[in-house]
C-alpha cells in the first residue's frame, strides 16, 4: 500500500513496514515558491498561472531523510 502527504503516522507506517511508501509534497518548498511569488506580485512582475513543486517518494530507503 501507498499513501499521500508524508504523515508522520505514514512515516511510522514506513518504518514499521506496514506501508510501503507515501507521497512527501514538500510543505517548505510550497511555502517558499508562495513567498517569492508573491513578493514578485508586489513588486509588479508575472508569474506562472501555476508553479510547479515536485514530490518525493518516501520509502524505506529514505525514510530518515523525513521523518524525525
Amino acid at each position: 500500500m501507498v499513501a499521500f502527504d508524508g504523515t508522520d503516522d505514514g512515516l511510522a507506517a514506513i518504518k514499521k513496514g506496514t506501508l510501503a511508501a507515501t507521497i512527501a509534497q514538500q510543505p517548505k518548498e510550497l511555502g517558499k515558491r508562495a513567498v517569492e511569488n508573491a513578493a514578485k506580485i508586489l513588486k509588479g512582475e508575472k508569474v506562472p498561472a501555476t508553479t510547479p513543486v515536485p514530490v518525493k517518494t518516501v520509502t524505506s530507503d529514505n525514510v530518515a531523510e523525513f521523518a524525525g
